[in-house]
């Protein structure tokens, strides 16, 4: 099989993408009312059918509602059981701030606690020999921010794998994609490096025990420092305006 790069977004996909930056930001509010399908394919000039894919994809995450003969109609975000729209809410800069971040970093810390938990319990020795593997390429090339953050996204879905539990490994995935989204917040030139290379030995060891407790203890004390870095970082880019204080995507 021979496959082509995709070298642009599709049609559907920039009509879903702007359609849902309109209600993420408020700008169509819970209870409006999307405009019909010909109105959205007059004002964003494509065909029915790529407006008519773009609204069921918003429909799958739970966005809107389809009321037949009545038209589609904006939910409330807190009312969406989509994990994806976490990612939607950070993949704008426009409408990241910091009382999200805020929310984001509680969340993080109560499901990687409960994923190390699982993860030191139940985890297997070919886990464990990959988690060695990521262990040598930390210290080997850990230094580097970019590379760091690369090592880091592979130990939270190994951990998540590690689980023996489908649904967090599912969520553990979302995290890795946030993590990566939110980098350059933590993995900056004034990363300790042999400081994530002492916890992340710890951790090993830990979990080659299954010592669950200690391994939520050394966890927990990792979440808390990087918790604080990204604080320090999220209230730089605030006074520079690249984010915003207000949770503008809260309604």
């Amino acid at each position: 099989m021979q496959l082509e790069p995709i070298r642009t977004p599709s049609l559907v996909d920039r009509v879903f993408e702007q359609l849902r930056s309109q209600i993420i930001s408020g700008a169509i509010p819970a209870g409006g009312r999307l405009p019909n399908e010909r109105e959205l394919s007059e004002a964003m000039g494509v065909n029915r059918q790529v407006v008519r894919e773009a609204v069921k994809r918003l429909e799958f995450l739970e966005l809107v509602e389809v009321r037949h003969g009545q038209g589609t109609f904006v939910q409330e975000l807190g009312a969406s059981s989509a994990l994806q729209v976490v990612e939607g809410l950070l993949r704008d800069p426009a409408f990241v701030t910091r009382d999200l971040l805020e929310q984001l970093l509680v969340f993080r810390r109560q499901i990687t606690l409960a994923v190390v938990d699982l993860a030191a319990r139940n985890r297997s020795e070919e886990q464990l020999g990959r988690a060695r593997a990521l262990l040598e390429a930390e210290a080997a090339e850990g230094a580097d921010p970019a590379r760091a953050l690369e090592i880091d996204l592979r130990w939270n879905a190994l951990l998540g794998e590690a689980t023996g539990n489908l649904l967090y490994q599912l969520v553990t995935n979302l995290f890795t994609k946030l993590v990566a989204r939110l980098g350059p917040l933590y993995y900056n030139e004034e990363r300790d490096h042999e400081r994530s290379m002492r916890n992340h030995r710890d951790l090993l060891q830990a979990i080659e025990v299954r010592d669950a407790d200690a391994a939520c203890r050394l966890v927990g004390d990792m979440l808390r420092y990087s918790e604080e870095r990204i604080r320090t970082q999220a209230e730089r880019l605030e006074q520079a305006g690249v984010i915003k204080r207000a949770a503008g995507a809260g309604r």
